[in-house]
Protein backbone atom coordinates (compact mmCIF):
# COMPACT_ATOMS: atom_id res chain seq x y z
CA UNK A 1 0.00 0.00 0.00
CA UNK A 2 1.77 3.58 -1.20
CA UNK A 3 2.05 5.87 1.67
CA UNK A 4 -0.98 8.28 0.02
CA UNK A 5 -3.45 4.71 0.60
CA UNK A 6 -2.06 4.92 3.86
CA UNK A 7 -2.40 8.21 4.81
CA UNK A 8 -6.36 8.34 3.26
CA UNK A 9 -6.72 5.34 5.82
CA UNK A 10 -5.01 7.26 8.84
CA UNK A 11 -7.81 9.98 8.18
CA UNK A 12 -10.85 7.63 8.29
CA UNK A 13 -9.21 5.65 10.83
CA UNK A 14 -10.49 6.74 14.69
CA UNK A 15 -7.66 5.61 16.18
CA UNK A 16 -3.60 5.63 15.55
CA UNK A 17 -2.74 3.04 12.41
CA UNK A 18 0.88 2.43 13.27
CA UNK A 19 3.25 2.77 16.35
CA UNK A 20 5.40 5.74 17.26
CA UNK A 21 7.44 7.46 19.96
CA UNK A 22 8.07 10.14 17.80
CA UNK A 23 5.60 12.52 15.84
CA UNK A 24 6.01 14.81 12.70
CA UNK A 25 3.00 17.10 11.75
CA UNK A 26 2.07 18.70 7.81
CA UNK A 27 0.41 21.34 8.36
CA UNK A 28 -1.34 22.13 5.21
CA UNK A 29 -3.56 25.60 5.58
CA UNK A 30 -5.42 25.63 2.17
CA UNK A 31 -8.00 27.90 0.95
CA UNK A 32 -10.73 25.15 1.58
CA UNK A 33 -9.66 22.49 3.70
CA UNK A 34 -6.64 22.47 6.99
CA UNK A 35 -5.06 19.48 6.89
CA UNK A 36 -3.26 17.76 9.31
CA UNK A 37 -0.78 14.61 8.80
CA UNK A 38 1.35 12.72 11.80
CA UNK A 39 3.98 10.35 10.98
CA UNK A 40 6.05 8.28 12.79
CA UNK A 41 9.54 7.69 13.04
CA UNK A 42 9.87 5.71 10.37
CA UNK A 43 8.09 8.08 8.10
CA UNK A 44 5.09 5.74 8.49
CA UNK A 45 1.79 7.98 8.82
CA UNK A 46 -0.15 7.32 12.06
CA UNK A 47 -2.99 9.85 12.06
CA UNK A 48 -4.87 12.71 10.07
CA UNK A 49 -7.30 15.32 10.67
CA UNK A 50 -9.26 17.69 8.42
CA UNK A 51 -11.21 20.91 8.79
CA UNK A 52 -12.58 23.37 7.26
CA UNK A 53 -10.86 26.54 6.06
CA UNK A 54 -13.75 28.88 4.99
CA UNK A 55 -13.13 32.90 5.15
CA UNK A 56 -9.70 31.87 7.07
CA UNK A 57 -7.01 31.30 4.43
CA UNK A 58 -7.72 33.09 0.96
CA UNK A 59 -5.74 32.06 -2.20
CA UNK A 60 -3.62 30.07 0.18
CA UNK A 61 -2.81 33.23 2.29
CA UNK A 62 -3.84 33.39 5.79
CA UNK A 63 -6.11 36.14 6.52
CA UNK A 64 -7.69 35.57 10.17
CA UNK A 65 -4.72 34.20 11.95
CA UNK A 66 -6.56 33.78 14.79
CA UNK A 67 -8.94 31.31 13.59
CA UNK A 68 -6.43 29.54 11.91
CA UNK A 69 -4.63 28.49 15.12
CA UNK A 70 -8.02 27.72 16.52
CA UNK A 71 -8.95 25.62 13.05
CA UNK A 72 -5.58 24.11 13.33
CA UNK A 73 -5.90 23.38 17.08
CA UNK A 74 -9.14 21.41 16.75
CA UNK A 75 -6.97 19.28 13.74
CA UNK A 76 -4.12 18.89 16.67
CA UNK A 77 -7.01 18.08 18.82
CA UNK A 78 -8.47 15.05 16.64
CA UNK A 79 -4.65 13.54 16.21
CA UNK A 80 -4.52 13.40 19.99
CA UNK A 81 -8.01 11.89 20.43
CA UNK A 82 -6.68 9.39 17.63
CA UNK A 83 -3.60 8.25 19.53
CA UNK A 84 -5.54 8.51 23.03
CA UNK A 85 -3.11 11.01 24.26
CA UNK A 86 -3.12 14.73 26.04
CA UNK A 87 -2.19 17.42 23.94
CA UNK A 88 0.67 18.02 26.35
CA UNK A 89 2.00 14.38 25.56
CA UNK A 90 1.30 15.51 22.07
CA UNK A 91 3.70 18.41 22.08
CA UNK A 92 6.51 16.75 23.88
CA UNK A 93 6.97 14.05 21.12
CA UNK A 94 6.40 16.46 18.04
CA UNK A 95 7.67 18.71 15.38
CA UNK A 96 5.82 20.57 12.65
CA UNK A 97 6.18 22.36 9.56
CA UNK A 98 3.61 23.75 7.00
CA UNK A 99 3.74 25.13 3.24
CA UNK A 100 3.04 28.69 1.29
CA UNK A 101 1.82 28.93 -2.36
CA UNK A 102 4.05 29.83 -5.02
CA UNK A 103 4.97 34.22 -5.56
CA UNK A 104 4.15 35.18 -1.73
CA UNK A 105 6.91 37.68 -0.09
CA UNK A 106 8.84 35.54 2.29
CA UNK A 107 6.64 37.87 5.18
CA UNK A 108 3.54 36.27 4.09
CA UNK A 109 4.57 32.53 4.26
CA UNK A 110 6.16 33.40 7.66
CA UNK A 111 2.41 33.28 8.46
CA UNK A 112 1.71 29.67 8.16
CA UNK A 113 5.23 28.93 10.29
CA UNK A 114 4.00 31.12 13.26
CA UNK A 115 0.20 29.30 12.92
CA UNK A 116 2.32 25.95 13.61
CA UNK A 117 4.89 27.70 16.92
CA UNK A 118 1.39 28.90 17.76
CA UNK A 119 0.31 25.57 18.39
CA UNK A 120 2.99 24.90 21.27
CA UNK A 121 5.20 23.20 18.68
CA UNK A 122 8.76 24.08 17.08
CA UNK A 123 8.13 24.73 13.07
CA UNK A 124 11.09 22.70 11.63
CA UNK A 125 9.87 23.10 8.15
CA UNK A 126 7.94 25.82 5.49
CA UNK A 127 8.32 24.57 2.18
CA UNK A 128 7.08 25.78 -1.44
CA UNK A 129 3.82 24.47 -1.45
CA UNK A 130 4.55 22.37 -5.27
CA UNK A 131 7.87 21.05 -3.73
CA UNK A 132 5.89 19.38 -1.11
CA UNK A 133 3.55 17.82 -3.55
CA UNK A 134 6.12 16.64 -5.61
CA UNK A 135 8.10 14.81 -2.82
CA UNK A 136 4.70 13.18 -1.64
CA UNK A 137 4.33 11.81 -5.30
CA UNK A 138 8.08 10.96 -6.21
CA UNK A 139 8.38 13.22 -8.78
CA UNK A 140 11.75 14.73 -10.18
CA UNK A 141 11.05 15.52 -13.70
CA UNK A 142 7.28 16.72 -14.47
CA UNK A 143 4.92 19.40 -13.53
CA UNK A 144 2.14 19.88 -10.80
CA UNK A 145 -0.50 21.63 -11.17
CA UNK A 146 -2.09 22.57 -7.75
CA UNK A 147 -5.74 23.49 -7.91
CA UNK A 148 -6.50 24.91 -4.13
CA UNK A 149 -9.24 26.58 -3.10
CA UNK A 150 -8.67 29.89 -4.64
CA UNK A 151 -6.06 29.47 -7.26
CA UNK A 152 -4.47 27.34 -9.38
CA UNK A 153 -0.36 26.85 -9.25
CA UNK A 154 1.91 25.67 -11.68
CA UNK A 155 5.45 24.27 -10.68
CA UNK A 156 7.77 22.84 -13.18
CA UNK A 157 10.37 20.36 -12.02
CA UNK A 158 13.77 19.09 -13.68
CA UNK A 159 16.04 16.91 -11.37
CA UNK A 160 14.06 17.86 -8.90
CA UNK A 161 14.63 21.60 -8.86
CA UNK A 162 11.80 23.99 -9.53
CA UNK A 163 12.82 25.30 -12.81
CA UNK A 164 9.41 27.68 -13.36
CA UNK A 165 6.40 28.06 -10.92
CA UNK A 166 3.47 30.45 -11.24
CA UNK A 167 -0.10 31.02 -9.37
CA UNK A 168 -3.55 31.77 -10.59
CA UNK A 169 -6.29 33.46 -9.32
CA UNK A 170 -8.60 30.61 -10.18
CA UNK A 171 -9.49 27.56 -7.99
CA UNK A 172 -12.04 25.20 -6.48
CA UNK A 173 -14.11 28.06 -4.84
CA UNK A 174 -14.41 29.86 -8.55
CA UNK A 175 -16.26 26.24 -9.16
CA UNK A 176 -18.41 27.01 -6.46
CA UNK A 177 -19.33 30.24 -7.07
CA UNK A 178 -20.62 28.93 -10.57
CA UNK A 179 -23.12 26.48 -9.35
CA UNK A 180 -24.34 28.83 -7.21
CA UNK A 181 -24.86 31.69 -9.47
CA UNK A 182 -26.37 28.89 -12.07
CA UNK A 183 -28.39 26.70 -10.04
CA UNK A 184 -29.85 29.66 -7.54
CA UNK A 185 -28.24 28.07 -4.02
CA UNK A 186 -26.54 29.29 -1.26
CA UNK A 187 -22.84 29.22 -1.42
CA UNK A 188 -22.46 26.69 1.19
CA UNK A 189 -25.25 24.37 -0.38
CA UNK A 190 -23.01 24.33 -3.60
CA UNK A 191 -20.09 23.43 -2.15
CA UNK A 192 -21.67 20.52 -0.16
CA UNK A 193 -23.05 19.45 -3.86
CA UNK A 194 -19.96 19.97 -5.49
CA UNK A 195 -17.77 17.88 -3.02
CA UNK A 196 -20.11 15.02 -3.17
CA UNK A 197 -18.82 12.86 -6.37
CA UNK A 198 -22.51 11.47 -6.71
CA UNK A 199 -23.45 14.69 -8.36
CA UNK A 200 -20.34 15.63 -10.54
CA UNK A 201 -22.48 13.70 -13.84
CA UNK A 202 -25.28 16.28 -13.23
CA UNK A 203 -22.62 19.17 -12.35
CA UNK A 204 -20.23 18.82 -15.29
CA UNK A 205 -21.86 20.99 -18.06
CA UNK A 206 -21.78 23.73 -15.09
CA UNK A 207 -18.02 22.98 -14.30
CA UNK A 208 -16.27 22.34 -17.53
CA UNK A 209 -15.92 25.67 -18.65
CA UNK A 210 -14.06 26.64 -15.00
CA UNK A 211 -12.14 23.31 -15.50
CA UNK A 212 -11.34 24.73 -19.18
CA UNK A 213 -10.08 28.05 -18.13
CA UNK A 214 -7.89 26.57 -15.87
CA UNK A 215 -6.26 23.95 -17.89
CA UNK A 216 -6.17 26.77 -20.59
CA UNK A 217 -3.98 28.90 -18.16
CA UNK A 218 -1.59 25.64 -17.40
CA UNK A 219 -1.42 25.42 -20.79
CA UNK A 220 -0.08 29.32 -21.62
CA UNK A 221 2.36 28.70 -18.99
CA UNK A 222 3.38 25.48 -20.14
CA UNK A 223 4.47 26.93 -23.58
CA UNK A 224 5.75 30.43 -21.96
CA UNK A 225 8.39 28.50 -19.53
CA UNK A 226 9.24 26.32 -23.33
CA UNK A 227 8.30 22.94 -21.39
CA UNK A 228 9.62 20.30 -23.79
CA UNK A 229 6.55 17.85 -23.25
CA UNK A 230 9.21 15.15 -23.56
CA UNK A 231 7.52 12.49 -21.73
CA UNK A 232 7.96 14.00 -18.05
CA UNK A 233 4.21 13.63 -16.34
CA UNK A 234 1.77 16.33 -15.20
CA UNK A 235 0.07 15.72 -12.11
CA UNK A 236 -3.06 17.44 -10.88
CA UNK A 237 -3.39 17.63 -7.08
CA UNK A 238 -5.12 19.57 -4.95
CA UNK A 239 -8.92 19.44 -3.48
CA UNK A 240 -10.16 21.71 -6.27
CA UNK A 241 -8.53 19.12 -8.94
CA UNK A 242 -11.00 15.82 -7.75
CA UNK A 243 -13.77 16.57 -10.56
CA UNK A 244 -14.71 13.96 -12.28
CA UNK A 245 -13.83 14.38 -15.88
CA UNK A 246 -10.41 16.66 -14.92
CA UNK A 247 -8.01 14.88 -16.25
CA UNK A 248 -9.56 14.40 -19.60
CA UNK A 249 -10.47 17.90 -20.13
CA UNK A 250 -6.94 19.06 -19.65
CA UNK A 251 -5.77 16.73 -21.52
CA UNK A 252 -7.91 17.58 -24.14
CA UNK A 253 -6.55 21.57 -23.59
CA UNK A 254 -2.58 20.89 -22.83
CA UNK A 255 -3.10 18.68 -25.39
CA UNK A 256 -0.75 15.82 -23.36
CA UNK A 257 -1.57 13.13 -21.08
CA UNK A 258 -2.26 14.88 -17.37
CA UNK A 259 -3.12 12.39 -14.24
CA UNK A 260 -5.13 13.21 -11.11
CA UNK A 261 -2.61 12.30 -8.36
CA UNK A 262 -4.02 9.63 -6.43
CA UNK A 263 -5.86 11.22 -3.08
CA UNK A 264 -5.28 14.35 -4.57
CA UNK A 265 -6.47 16.51 -1.46
CA UNK A 266 -3.93 14.67 0.50
CA UNK A 267 -0.82 15.17 -1.58
CA UNK A 268 0.45 17.82 -0.57
CA UNK A 269 0.11 17.83 3.37
CA UNK A 270 1.66 14.17 2.92
CA UNK A 271 4.35 16.21 1.17
CA UNK A 272 5.07 18.58 4.05
CA UNK A 273 5.37 15.70 6.83
CA UNK A 274 7.76 14.04 4.65
CA UNK A 275 9.69 16.51 4.08
CA UNK A 276 9.90 17.43 7.39
CA UNK A 277 10.67 13.72 8.41
CA UNK A 278 13.60 13.54 6.07
CA UNK A 279 14.85 16.65 7.19
CA UNK A 280 14.72 15.79 10.35
CA UNK A 281 16.20 12.22 10.19
CA UNK A 282 19.11 13.61 8.50
CA UNK A 283 19.51 16.11 11.32
CA UNK A 284 19.98 13.24 13.86
CA UNK A 285 22.54 11.46 11.50
CA UNK A 286 24.90 14.41 11.80
CA UNK A 287 24.29 14.94 15.81
CA UNK A 288 24.73 11.20 15.96
CA UNK A 289 28.12 11.29 13.70
CA UNK A 290 29.49 14.94 16.41
CA UNK A 291 28.68 12.74 19.31
CA UNK A 292 30.58 10.02 18.08
CA UNK A 293 33.45 11.84 16.99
Amino acid sequence: MSRLNTCAEALKSNKAIAPWEKLYLGIDLGTTNIVVVALNEKGEPVAASMTSSSEIIRDGVVVDYWRAIKESEKNVETICSKLGISLDRLLECSVGASAYPPGISSRTAQVCANVVEALGMPCKGLYEEPVAAARALGLENGVIVDIGGGTTGIAIFKDGEVVYSADEPTGGTHMTLVISGRMGISFEEAEEKKRGRSNHRFLRPILVPVVEKMATIVKEHLHRASWDFSGAPIYLVGGGADIEGSEEVFTSIVQYPVRLAEHCLLVTPMGIASMLWEEQCKEMVKEDAAHVS
